[in-house]
């Protein structure tokens, strides 16, 4: 498990915007994970997918679409939360 960063704040179109870890990625494009991988919490629980990547590749952004479950529960509570990519 590789730690992606760190949840910021959720956009309008209800997905989880994460800052990601300078220190996990080299500035590498094959260092950065693939789009619909699983996104999870530090209990291993599935927030989500990653459904987009942006921003400098030393210090991408990711752009997650949360899981149903997840949103049932409230999104807001994981503002400023680490996640995980398997």
């Amino acid at each position: 498990m590789k730690r992606l960063g760190q949840i910021l704040h959720i956009s309008k179109q209800n997905e989880l915007v994460v800052r990601g870890d300078r220190k996990e990625f080299s500035g590498s494009m094959k260092d950065l994970p693939r789009i619909n991988s699983f996104a999870l919490d530090r209990s291993i629980k599935p927030i989500g997918k990653i459904s987009g990547i942006f921003g400098p590749v030393d210090q991408p952004y990711f752009t997650l679409k949360p899981d149903k479950r997840v949103i049932a529960s409230g999104l807001e509570k994981l503002v400023n939360e680490r996640v995980y990519v398997q």
